[in-house]
């Protein structure tokens, strides 16, 4: 009986230890970070080219925890501004391959704060406009490629389980650029965008 007893006993503390230790708290968490996937359409408006551009784009990525966010990216210019010095018919193109980390605050919150931080490298160079498709038009073939880097400050809305909406402004920093009459001055500056995170979370 006495041995039945101190198995019991024993059981119970042993139980008991598990418990306290799977519910304690440490320096570091749980260390058992959660993981999600999500794409990230998005639009962005900014100054390239020394006018302001429509800059549309597509990512994909994990993120941590809920509050910690890495994604690949690629954007592209639609809008066909025309610089100085070059013919009507062609306009200034870009693109944008990139690597981007955001961390928010309170991810739980219906309205809370984020912040991204972009980095990658940009082309820039000309393509014939829409509406000379049809003409023999010759497009030089001479482009510039340079380093880009971009933080910013989002606010972020959790509209629903699966989707978030993004809205942020940010400044573009760009390594020197030589390309025709455009430098690093015509491409830098502060950008305004929007977009969509739509997975799990």
């Amino acid at each position: 009986m006495k041995i039945r007893l101190s198995i019991i006993l024993f059981m119970v503390v042993l139980n008991t230890t598990a418990q306290t230790k799977d519910n304690a708290k440490t320096v570091f968490g749980n260390l058992k970070p959660h993981m999600g996937y999500f794409i990230n359409p998005s639009c962005q408006f900014g100054k390239f080219g020394g006018a302001t551009a429509v800059i549309p784009g597509i990512g994909a990525g994990l993120i941590f925890n809920n509050n910690l966010s890495v994604n690949l990216l690629y954007k592209f210019t639609v809008t066909e501004n025309t610089p100085a010095e070059v013919s009507d018919q062609l306009y200034l193109h870009g693109q944008w391959f990139g690597l981007k980390a955001e961390y928010s605050i309170k991810p739980e919150g219906a309205v809370h704060l984020n912040f991204p931080l972009e980095i990658g490298a940009g082309e820039i160079e000309l393509d014939l406009k829409d509406s000379y498709e049809n003409d023999h038009v010759v497009i030089p073939s001479d482009d510039s490629w340079y380093a880009y880097l971009e933080p910013g400050v989002a606010v972020e809305i959790n509209l629903h389980k699966y989707v978030k909406l993004n809205l942020s402004a940010g400044y573009r920093f760009v390594s020197d650029v030589t390309f025709r009459n455009i430098s690093e001055t015509d491409l830098k500056g502060f950008t305004f965008s929007t977009g969509l995170k739509i997975g799990l979370f």
